[in-house]
């Protein structure tokens, strides 16, 4: 029998790439190794001793390319899911291009040098949009026409050319006479039972999420598209092993990823899955959407000012209200078919895991008081 494959997972300490591990070890077929590569190691899961599957954690950032060549070495297939995310502006543009982009590019070319054949990107419906117009998209598909030229946020054109970077790779022969497949993956937000990010923001913010509802700052009529983390780890295993054994029907492509949690408010949807720990959201609008609009624009204006002198964050942009009250929602028939993607969880067992996973962090994170 020959030896399995290995396996590199960038950010695989995040909420996402542990996700996408564990599913490898448990899921993954025909895996000798997994290689879990972030700038920060902290809290995985170990390989049971049974499955065969070496877990190796390694200190890296994908902008350096003689770390990501020696992470590359001896590689099969590299799932590429590190990324800076940042939609208020609390990272610069520089940086968000360098570590996007740039580090994207950097791992396609160690992979072209290591003889890797097979990279997985973790692209974002921000690649397709909204655009600064509040254009809206509902239920597309990979084939619908959008106007994706004016992105609403830096962020997202970061995404959109990493993830274009991506696709014109694929095909390209690598130093050793191989052939290197690529595809994307554009899964919409992400909810789970894993590491709680959004209440370190809120802290940052000077918010307290447990002492009253929150401020809503979307239309409760607007149909937006959220998806359980499991699932699309789940997809991008099914990505992977597609480009190994499949590759003319991955190789090249980008996919939608999406489950059956329902469409709708996604601020709706995160107070019913957060409604057992205490955290809720108000069921109007804080404002009418024009006058929100207008302070928007009078805090990007105070930013301005005050830039030379001070980093000004403001808890909301003209960006990011187009970005909560644009309808924007996809289809993945295109995964069904190629991938022969099916999500592993339903919408209750989704809500009901990570539920559990809030409950098991908020008992945790204050077993010695809150602050």
């Amino acid at each position: 029998m020959s030896a399995g494959l290995t396996y590199v997972v960038t950010g695989g300490c995040g909420f996402l790439g542990s996700q996408i591990v564990d599913l490898l070890v448990q899921r993954g077929k025909n895996i000798s190794e997994i290689r879990v590569v972030d700038t920060k190691l902290r809290g995985h899961s170990k390989s049971p001793e049974n499955s065969g599957v070496k877990v190796k954690l390694v200190c890296g950032d994908v902008t350096n390319m003689a770390q990501m060549t020696e992470v590359c070495a001896g590689a099969d297939v590299v799932i590429h899911t590190a990324s800076l995310i940042d939609v208020f502006g609390l990272v610069s543009d520089v940086t968000l291009w360098d570590v996007n982009v740039k580090g994207t590019e950097t791992l396609l070319q160690c992979c072209l040098n290591e003889d890797v054949t097979g990279f997985v990107y973790t692209s974002s419906r921000g690649a397709v949009g909204p655009n600064r117009r509040g254009d809206p998209m509902e239920d597309g598909d990979e084939s619908t026409p959008y106007d994706s030229s004016n992105q609403v946020i830096f962020y997202n054109r970061t995404k959109a050319a990493a993830e274009s970077a991506v696709l014109r790779w694929n095909g390209r022969r690598t130093n050793g006479g191989k052939i290197l497949y690529t595809c994307a993956l554009r899964p919409a937000g992400l909810y789970g039972d894993g590491e709680w990010a959004l209440y370190k923001m809120w802290r940052d913010f000077g918010v307290d999420p447990f002492a009253g509802p929150l401020t809503r700052l979307s239309h409760p009529k607007v149909k937006g598209q959220i998806s359980y983390v499991g699932n699309v780890a789940w997809a991008h295993l099914l990505a992977a092993q597609t480009l190994v054994t499949s590759p003319g029907n991955a190789g090249g492509e980008a996919f939608f990823i999406t489950d059956d949690t329902p469409i709708g408010s996604d601020v709706t949807l995160c107070s019913e899955i957060c409604a057992p720990i205490g955290i809720c959201w108000n069921d109007t609008l804080v404002l009418p959407l024009w006058v929100l609009y207008l302070l928007a624009y009078l805090l990007a204006f105070l930013r301005f000012l005050l830039k030379p002198f001070y980093n000004f964050v403001p808890p909301i942009t003209p960006a990011l209200l187009t970005l909560l009250n644009t309808n924007f929602y996809f289809n993945c028939k295109k995964a069904r078919r190629l991938l022969g993607y099916k999500p592993l969880f339903t919408w209750e067992e989704s809500k009901q895991k990570t539920r559990e996973g809030l409950m098991e962090w908020k008992t945790r994170e204050f077993s010695q008081g809150r602050g």
